[in-house]
């Protein structure tokens, strides 16, 4: 279309014109004083409280970025001291778990070392019962025997005298 133009009229882009060029520096001019007047303040004013908010805003994000770091660090102690405390507790429980096992085969151990005490006692007592029965049964047939033998019937006295020491001699034996 340019050459349309210039081969008709004879306008090219490179030809100046002086009255145009004038008139477009003043309403350059113009329009820059009436910025200036009334729209310069208020544009740089906006600009720089913007620029003022910018920089609010990231100094605030840096001190926010700071705070979450000091609670992540601040966090993380807590972490390993409760990592720590909870091992502790479990060495502990496991300590007290081992001395209550201790203690209850010790108890095991004495009540069953008591059980068998007793029954040693039990039994020597059945067995010394057992004996002094045995000893007067066979004290008592002794006696049924002799006296059939000689003929004649001891005295009560006789008698115990004859069983105390049978029991005697039996007792020392077994000793």
């Amino acid at each position: 279309m340019l050459e349309f133009l210039a081969a008709e009229g004879g306008i090219s882009l490179l030809d100046v014109n002086p009255g145009l060029a004038i008139w477009t520096t003043v309403t350059f001019l113009l329009v820059l004083f009436i910025l200036q007047k009334f729209a310069w303040k208020k544009i740089t004013g906006a600009l720089d409280e913007r620029s003022n908010k910018i920089h609010e805003d990231l100094d605030r994000a840096e001190r926010v970025r700071k705070d979450a770091e000091a609670k992540l660090e601040d966090y993380m102690e807590k972490l390993n001291g409760l990592k720590e405390e909870g091992q502790e507790i479990i060495a502990e429980a496991r300590k007290d778990a081992e001395g209550l096992r201790n203690e209850i085969l010790e108890t095991a151990r004495k009540e069953a070392e008591q059980i068998r005490e007793r029954s040693r006692k039990e039994i020597d007592l059945a067995m010394d019962a057992a004996l002094d029965q045995l000893h007067k049964d066979v004290t008592g047939l002794s006696v049924q025997i002799a006296s059939q033998i000689l003929g004649k019937t001891l005295s009560e006295k006789d008698h115990k005298d004859l069983i105390e020491q049978s029991i005697k001699s039996v007792r020392s034996l077994q000793n």
